[in-house]
């Protein structure tokens, strides 16, 4: 898969082999062009591939970023079922605020709701899921870091990290390594928790189950036809 890649291993936040084991850079078929500059290839069953390089720089930069605020100042979305535990974990080493289940509509906008929430960064899981949050983010200036799949829109976010955003795997291990990064730019603590604490343990959602299904359709009727 190195080889494949054929990207060098030098300067990245942690050993190639773990990002390409946790699948971060494996997108969808398909692509936008607000994405296209991050993939490197096309494979031959049409999903596209990221840039890994790309994916550590932009954690990078992204950790260099968020570092910057007062952990209170950072709200951290995920209607994702996978994003919720790395978001969790992600908060509890971090301090950053977490809203790990449904995105309440005026969580950022109407102040006469209990959800109501000041923030002066946002963090989103998915873009797809997470969208009532980035637009009321656009409405009162609130800049938005995003881990954005490669078919991802970009309007309204400000900074995108580049990753499988679907996976259980992938999503914790983009927040893992945030995490690592963010605690070593505020030279706050070590850190030494296991990425197997930020992998979520919630069931597949229906439409994720569907998904597998069909690609295994898929994968037999191309084995009838060879």
């Amino acid at each position: 898969m190195n080889e494949e890649l054929d990207i060098s291993t030098e300067d990245f936040l942690v050993p190639l082999d773990d990002y390409l084991s946790n699948g971060v850079h494996v997108g969808l078929k398909y692509k936008t062009a607000d994405m296209k500059e991050f993939i490197y290839k096309i494979r031959s069953d049409k999903l596209c591939v990221f840039d890994v390089r790309k994916i550590n720089d932009r954690i990078k930069i992204a950790a260099d970023f968020i570092a910057r605020y007062d952990p209170k100042d950072v709200l951290v979305v995920s209607n994702r079922v996978y994003g919720r535990q790395p978001v969790k974990k992600f908060c509890e080493h971090t301090g950053c605020k977490a809203i790990k289940d449904r995105f309440v509509s005026g969580t950022l906008t109407n102040p006469e709701i209990d959800t109501y929430t000041e923030a002066k960064l946002l963090i989103i899981t998915d873009p797809s899921s997470d969208q009532q949050a980035i637009k009321e983010a656009a409405l009162v200036g609130i800049p938005v870091v995003a881990i954005c799949d490669t078919n991802t829109r970009s309007r309204n976010i400000d900074l995108i990290i580049p990753s499988n955003n679907k996976g259980k795997n992938s999503l914790a291990f983009v927040y893992w390594v945030l995490t690592k990064e963010i605690l070593k730019n505020m030279n706050i603590k070590k850190f030494e928790t296991p990425l197997e604490e930020f992998i979520s343990q919630a069931e597949p959602q229906p439409y994720l189950l569907k998904m597998q299904e069909q690609q295994r359709r898929q994968r037999r009727k191309a084995g009838r036809r060879r």
